[in-house]
């Protein structure tokens, strides 16, 4: 996951301390994440993906599928009642 995380921040532009900045957790954090002295806990997941609310819950969990969620599909319609 620490390899997606850094593909986030290069997509994102982001030094660590903006990311920190950005999902809202103490700046060592991230330092701690990215330099393999933790792993990243649940608490952290859950603020990235609620602060890049396009981001691929799947690819940022198990690296499948695109970086970046694609809408949601449309829902087939209803059969018209006659």
């Amino acid at each position: 996951m620490v390899d997606r995380i850094r593909q986030l921040l290069q997509d994102k532009q982001l030094t660590p301390t903006q990311f920190a900045d950005a999902i809202g957790v103490a700046r060592p954090i991230i330092s701690h994440i990215l330099s393999g002295r933790n792993k990243t806990s649940l608490e952290v997941v859950q603020k990235i993906l609620a602060a890049f609310a396009d981001l691929s819950m799947s690819w940022l969990l198990n690296g499948t599928g695109p970086m970046w969620a694609t809408a949601a599909p449309v829902a087939a319609a209803a059969p018209a009642v006659v």
